[in-house]
């Protein structure tokens, strides 16, 4: 199989992580890639020409992070990391959020680098981040214990804001999370793909 991802991207990062957790990482050639600068490669995997895509032996094609996890997690782990929440639609639900709150960040920092910087469409979506991990560490129950799909999207995505906005106290703003993180990025599959 074959990953064509950005080592930035938050969503490219969740698969690889996933991929350590479930012990197949070394079944995976990662491609690198510009998106702006696709490659043919990328083109013809996925004509919208997103990362991460997968490419499968077979030549057919995955693209969604979180259609990729799905397919490796029914091909090499059935029901992995599906047992430690209620039901699968709170799972799900889950993974929506985290997916919207990435989204946000990466429309927050779009915004900024406009010029001039759109400082109140921004702050909009920062917002949107700001709420969504309140409500992360006010209502998630038990996500200290976990390890899943969601509390690895947790952690990519939190990542992934510290690095994107080292000036915003997002730490400071949602304790639980942060403190919770800080012994998560420790594990060996985050070290592995730390951001570059």
């Amino acid at each position: 199989m074959e990953l064509i991802c950005t080592p930035t991207s938050a969503y490219a990062r969740r698969v690889l992580v996933l991929a350590h957790e479930i012990g197949i990482i070394d079944l995976i050639t990662i491609t690198v890639v510009r998106p702006r600068e696709s490659s043919d490669l990328l083109w013809r995997c996925n004509p919208i020409g997103k990362v991460p895509t997968l490419c499968l032996p077979d030549g057919s094609s995955l693209y969604d992070s979180q259609v990729i996890c799905d397919y490796l997690i029914s091909t090499y782990r059935p029901n992995w990391g599906l047992d430690v929440t209620s039901t699968i639609w709170t799972h799900r639900t889950r993974l929506s959020l985290l997916n919207q709150t990435s989204d946000a960040g990466s429309q927050a920092k779009k915004l900024l680098s406009q010029d001039p910087p759109q400082k109140k469409a921004a702050e909009f979506q920062t917002d949107k981040i700001d709420r969504s991990l309140q409500y992360i560490g006010t209502s998630w129950d038990s996500f200290e214990d976990e390890l899943s799909l969601a509390t690895i999207g947790l952690a990519c995505t939190f990542d992934w804001l510290l690095d994107r906005f080292p000036a915003m106290p997002w730490k400071a703003r949602h304790p639980r999370v942060a403190k919770w993180f800080t012994n998560f990025k420790e594990r060996s599959s985050m070290k592995a793909t730390e951001i570059s």
